[in-house]
């Protein structure tokens, strides 16, 4: 499913533990890994060629954990910015996905590295698997919830059945024959200004996503989903996400990077990129097949 896999470290102690649990890039199908670490000189020019020299052994440590578990393993450091030198590794060594964290490795770089990784799902070619590195107050990285063995173990499929959405749908069906234990199906429905629409519209539209929930319920047991659940949220795609989240214990969610209607800025921009920064578990987030 995701054979070639480009895996975009910040060389932070964080991404030791994920590195650590590469094998569990394995049950996604992955046997290939592109290692990268961009090399950012914005502010740095003419120290590029020294900045290599720094990142080159901790690439090579990392590549060497890689190697033990299995992979094949190529190591990139490309210079430039991580939302287009991430598309163009990925396109030129034919990946299936690309891995990132969602936070940066120090506090002075947050605001910074998190405007980087909008920009990455922003223009994303490929599907992006992202990895929720928090940074603490004392500047000490918290551990990623990436727990080997666990990833496939419940995903929660937010979705307004919308292109975009129905392609996300698509790549849970994939990962149901990868051992894709359970599913949580959610369809949030909020409608600004409600009071212009004819009455009675709320409850037609409610009726309308209980209907297309259950269809999609059917559809994931029949792919082989053991377990699906469907979840219908009267509220705000966020909040609602964060609910269940707060209820369940998800491994991972898969939604698409942009929706439709009133709601396709809140995808677009802050609503996959707060939810990734949100949620304690990876998120996979599934661009359109037009890009």
């Amino acid at each position: 499913m995701f054979k070639t896999i480009v895996l975009a470290t910040d060389l932070s102690p964080a991404w030791e533990e994920i590195v650590a649990c590469a094998g569990e890039f394995k049950a996604l199908g992955c046997s290939r890994v592109i290692l990268t670490n961009v090399i950012v000189t914005k502010f740095l020019m003419g120290l590029e060629e020294m900045l290599r020299a720094d990142v080159r052994p901790k690439l090579e440590a990392q590549q060497r954990q890689l190697e033990a578990q299995g992979l094949q393993v190529a190591v990139e450091m490309p210079i430039g910015l991580p939302a287009y030198s991430l598309n163009d590794i990925a396109c030129r060594h034919g990946a299936d996905l690309i891995v990132m964290g969602s936070h940066g490795t120090a506090l002075w770089r947050e605001a910074v590295l998190g405007c980087f990784t909008c920009a990455v799902v922003h223009h994303a070619r490929y599907p992006i698997l992202l990895v929720n590195v928090r940074v603490k107050q004392d500047r000490e990285a918290d551990p990623s919830r990436l727990h080997c063995g666990s990833l496939l173990r419940h995903v929660l499929f937010p979705t307004d059945f919308s292109a975009i959405a129905v392609r996300a749908g698509e790549f849970v069906e994939l990962l149901a024959t990868r051992g894709l234990g359970q599913v949580t199906l959610l369809s949030a429905l909020d409608v600004p200004g409600y009071e212009a629409y004819p009455e009675g519209y709320q409850e037609i539209a409610e009726g309308a996503a209980r209907d297309l929930l259950a269809q999609w319920k059917q559809r994931l047991l029949k792919a082989g989903v053991p377990i699906v659940n469907d979840h219908f949220d009267p509220g705000h795609p966020i909040p609602a996400i964060l609910r269940v989240l707060e209820s369940q214990d998800i491994s991972l969610i898969v939604m698409g990077t942009q929706g439709k209607g009133f709601i396709q800025e809140l995808f677009l921009g802050s609503m996959a990129h707060n939810v990734s920064r949100l949620a304690r578990c990876p998120v996979l987030l599934i661009p359109p097949a037009s890009r």
